[in-house]
């Protein structure tokens, strides 16, 4: 008797012991975790599932944000798409950027949910980008306005597909509000169509105009469309975003750009009396020099630069022609031309640390000397001689113009230091958003010239950051990020909303070199803002003007200067189209200069708690009844 229940206690200790372990094990390895200091947003987005006929879906998209170092966590039930993946990061980046908060000191996460699979795409991209502003503001979000429709790095929001069956899901889930792409009320969908003819029954599919407005009232959805981000925070919120406004000061510039063109006429004149002596026609030579001249007499420097440049590179062509007559004489000048080439990279590997200032005439000549590179592969491998010699003048001044740049680092008194790290990071997710970005522009249509452009551009990018060339990476990058776009941001766009686009890019860009050049010289943006002044072509103004926006915020960025904007409260007429504002709290002054000193963030803090104590009942519950269980089948 004493043994057993010597065996008893026995058995009961052990349980205890077990029960006491497996505590502990909870305990130091919670199920659960809860973040600190973490704001979070939850917003339902419209999709399309992978059905046939398409049906459209609602999915519930969540997104934390946590103080962090500039990490996107994307979680997707079911699986989706990688264009989900870039959505989040674009998404984050976006909200940042019109905030005029510094991405880098922030994590996200993002939990996307659906009942079913989802056509992959970047068209929630808005959604998410509403969500996250909500959560770095700690906004609330009306339930029943839903939006389809990608972000653009710029803000604007852009074309989607399979809209009408996303308005009728949204119908379905109680949405009163639709809020759609700027110029896509009217869309094409196809419809199946059978005919019987005697004993056989034709299938086919025909395409028919549905106009969303109309569509959207039958299903007691008013439908709205909506140009920037802003735009659709306001019906979300009933919040807008309002930025200061700093005009920019030309003039300031005026000498660092008169000192390209300087040099590059006169290298174009010595090249050209080179070229002259050796009795070669040189009428496109000055058709380009002519042109260089007229912009230089009106103060368009950069302009001058380029149509010099062009000039200098037909004079090149000229002059190899002349000099070069064998495949020795082509082989020494290859040789030539990449010992130039070699030289300048070991220059431009030399530089470890960069500031923001010397970081834009960096990015600027990595990007050059990269492409004189790719130039120099193309002389060298084509079958046709003439070929080669315009390669080989194309790799030869591409040398020529990144010295041009860096020619005005003697220009630099005083620099914002950049960490190598942060630049390289910055490379990294731009290049990760272009071929997004590209990808995607390739599969709703875009144009296939700029889509090529964007692409030739990427490929650059993506070697100049395996060589270690951060600043010329980004730039190359967002080069293509604005392309791709592009690409996109032109379909079935008109006249009318090609000049309003026109517009708002050449304010957005003048409005961030103000905010820049009040820490900076943001010389590169300038640059490429004079040139799309000058450009008769709209969509070469249109694309020069975001690459210029888009350079200024990224140095705005790495500056670490982020004038905030503020948030409105608006008296919405709900569902009113021309809200009114009524009040403007008082802004965010800027940060002072000599505060700004690059830091790297600190990861975000993870507060782990333990596991109710319903779950340690639980096993407790369970050894007991499995102890218990075992007594009785022992009788």
């Amino acid at each position: 008797m004493n043994r057993l229940r010597k065996g008893k206690l026995s058995a009961f200790t052990t349980l205890i012991l077990v029960s006491i372990v497996l505590f502990t094990l909870l305990s130091a390895f919670p199920t659960h975790a809860e973040f600190i200091n973490a704001n979070e947003a939850r917003i339902k987005a419209v999709a399309v599932k992978s059905t046939e006929p398409p049906e459209g879906a609602v999915i519930n998209i969540s997104v934390i944000v946590t103080p962090g170092n500039g990490k996107v966590f994307v979680s997707t039930i079911p699986y989706t798409q990688i264009d989900m993946q870039g959505s989040a990061q674009l998404a984050a980046l976006t909200a940042c950027d019109i905030l005029g908060l510094d991405f880098m000191k922030y994590d996200f996460f993002f939990t996307i949910e659906a009942d079913s699979p989802i056509v992959g795409g970047p068209s929630a991209g808005g959604v998410m980008t509403v969500a996250t502003i909500s959560a770095l503001k700690n906004l609330s979000l009306r339930s029943d306005v839903y939006m389809t429709g990608m972000i653009y790095p710029d803000g604007f929001i852009g074309p989607v597909g399979g809209i009408p069956y996303k308005l009728k899901a949204a119908a379905d889930n109680g949405a009163k509000i639709f809020l759609i792409p700027k110029g896509q009320r009217v869309v094409m969908v196809e419809e199946t169509v059978e005919e019987k003819r005697g004993p056989f029954i034709f299938i086919s599919k025909k395409s028919k105009p549905v106009d969303l407005y109309e569509y959207g009232k039958k299903l007691g959805v008013k439908v709205i469309e909506v140009e920037k981000i802003e735009d659709a925070l306001l019906y979300y919120t009933n919040y807008t975003l309002v930025k200061s406004q700093p005009a920019m000061n030309f003039s300031r510039y005026s000498n660092l750009l008169l000192q390209l063109a300087d040099r590059m006429k006169r290298d174009t004149s010595d090249l050209y009396s080179t070229v002259k002596a050796t009795g070669a026609k040189l009428d496109k030579a000055d058709e380009f020099i002519s042109k260089g001249d007229e912009s230089y007499r009106k103060g368009f420097y950069y302009t001058a630069t380029s149509q010099y440049f062009t000039a200098k590179i037909e004079l090149r062509y000229l002059y190899y022609t002349h000099t070069i007559k064998n495949d020795m004489a082509l082989e020494n000048e290859f040789e030539s031309v990449e010992k130039e080439i070699n030289s300048t990279k070991n220059f431009l590997s030399s530089q470890k640390e960069l500031g923001i200032e010397s970081f834009q005439l960096f990015g600027a000549a990595q990007e050059r000397i990269t492409l004189a590179e790719d130039y120099l592969y193309q002389a060298r491998t084509s079958d046709d001689f003439d070929k080669s010699l315009r390669y080989l003048a194309l790799a030869k001044e591409r040398i020529e113009s990144a010295k041009v740049w860096l020619s005005l680092l003697q220009t630099i008194n005083e620099d914002i230091p950049i960490k190598t790290e942060d630049l390289k990071r910055r490379a990294q997710f731009y290049l990760s958003q272009a071929e997004s970005m590209a990808v995607y522009a390739s599969q709703i249509g875009g144009y296939p010239q700029l889509i090529d452009e964007a692409e030739k551009s990427i490929e650059i990018s993506r070697k100049q950051l395996e060589e270690g060339f951060y600043a010329g990476s980004a730039v190359s990058a967002i080069d293509g990020i604005t392309k791709a776009s592009l690409s996109i941001e032109l379909i079935n766009t008109g006249e009318e909303l090609l000049n309003s686009k026109v517009a708002s890019a050449n304010n957005s860009a003048r409005i961030a070199i103000g905010e820049v050049e009040k820490f900076v010289t943001p010389v590169l943006p300038v640059a490429y803002l004079e040139y799309a002044d000058t450009a008769e072509n709209p969509v070469v103004k249109l694309s020069y003007y975001k690459l210029s926006e888009r350079l200024a915020k990224l140095m705005l960025s790495l500056s670490r200067a982020f004038p905030e904007s503020m948030l409105v409260k608006v008296e919405l007429n709900y569902p009113a189209e021309q809200p009114k504002a009524t009040a403007t709290p008082a802004s965010s002054p800027l940060p002072d200069l000599s505060r700004i000193k690059p830091s790297v963030p600190k990861l975000p803090e993870i507060e782990k708690y333990l596991p109710g104590f319903e779950i340690y009942l639980a096993i407790i519950v369970l050894l007991t009844t499995a102890y218990l269980a075992g007594r009785i089948r022992a009788r």
